[in-house]
């Protein structure tokens, strides 16, 4: 038998911001009537697990709604964790992304780069290893964590040993699942990365 992944990622439903196509990071855009059935989909998806503990969610409004309807459906205690918020892009967040002209991150690696003077991907990454420590140290057992695209990703290259440079970007669509592979711990017990 497989084990159960320790954590089961979960993309929040549609927000206007992404239906507007605008750049949200840390905008707090509310679900669309869209995000809203996204989301009971993806519950009627995870009801099947019955291994799950509890449900753990960005204190975003849109992963917020997302992981209610959730932690309704499965029946588990909803936890709101800030360190599961979005990227944060600074100025770039609420502009239209056709409106955004490229520029060159210069010298710099480009997952280090603070795009409109807000988070890089770096600073996200070492973010999660403070998050993912005190979440692994708060609930136990397999959980479902309510988020956001880049944090997903992010997360996924933290909890398979992996650098801030070395993300696999992927398409994941919102209300999408992505379960991490139950590889063990990646996390050493001063909260660091295995890397």
């Amino acid at each position: 038998m497989t084990p159960s992944p320790r954590f089961t990622f979960v993309r929040h439903g549609q927000c206007v911001a992404n239906a507007q196509g605008r750049v949200a990071g840390q905008l707090d855009s509310p679900l669309t009537t869209l995000g809203h059935s996204q989301a009971e989909a993806t519950a009627v998806l995870l009801s099947s697990r019955k291994d799950l503990t509890a449900v753990v969610t960005s204190d975003l409004q849109r992963a917020r709604a997302t992981a209610q309807i959730i932690a309704g459906v499965l029946n588990l205690p909803l936890f709101n964790e800030p360190g599961l918020r979005e990227q944060c892009f600074g100025s770039m967040e609420g502009q239209l992304f056709e409106d955004l002209t490229a520029s060159s991150p210069g010298a710099e690696h480009i997952n280090e780069v603070r795009w409109g003077n807000g988070e890089s991907v770096a600073d996200v990454h070492a973010r999660l290893i403070e998050t993912f420590d005190r979440i692994t140290r708060t609930h136990p057992g397999p959980i479902v964590l309510v988020t956001h695209g880049h944090v997903i990703q992010i997360g996924m290259a933290l909890l398979q040993g992996r650098g801030a440079r070395d993300i696999e970007w992927f398409d994941l669509p919102n209300g999408g699942i992505v379960n991490c592979p139950a590889t063990g711990s990646l996390l050493s017990h001063d909260g660091h990365g295995t890397r």
